[in-house]
């Protein structure tokens, strides 16, 4: 009986976290590294709040969560492929960026088209790192 009241009420928390999600994407400029997921969060979201008008709020509170989910892989895209943007600007600009550190983030750009979160994540800190190396070592 109480489980069944928990399910019944709206998911007020749920819509609110996911809007939050929403909106740090975009805060963060998530929209330029991983569009795809912002735009895919923005959908569920959207979704969640149609359901919610209609009262299907047990559809209304998955989506919302998938949403928060999604928009929260945005930010974690967007925060690694920034970072590792401006250290390649900056190896870039002394003349010292290095073919591997760009091919590595090529790649993560890759990964990230093809939906490959951890992947472009972890080729995009490892062209990070290498672009740093390039700025100590020269």
């Amino acid at each position: 009986m109480v489980l069944l009241a928990g399910c019944a009420s709206a998911p007020t928390q749920e819509m609110s976290d996911a809007r939050q999600a929403v909106s740090a994407a975009h805060d963060i400029g998530a929209a330029e590294h991983a569009s795809e997921s912002v735009k895919h969060a923005e959908a569920l979201l959207n979704k969640a709040e149609r359901e919610l008008a209609l009262g299907d709020y047990s559809e209304a509170r998955n989506d919302a969560e998938a949403a928060r989910v999604e928009a929260i892989k945005a930010q974690d895209i967007a925060q690694a492929m920034s970072a590792t943007k401006q250290v390649l600007q900056e190896a870039a600009e002394r003349g010292v960026l290095s073919v591997g550190a760009t091919g590595l983030y090529e790649q993560a750009l890759t990964a990230v088209e093809e939906g490959r979160v951890h992947e472009a994540i972890r080729l995009a800190n490892e062209a990070r790192h290498q672009a740093e190396q390039d700025l100590n070592l020269k």
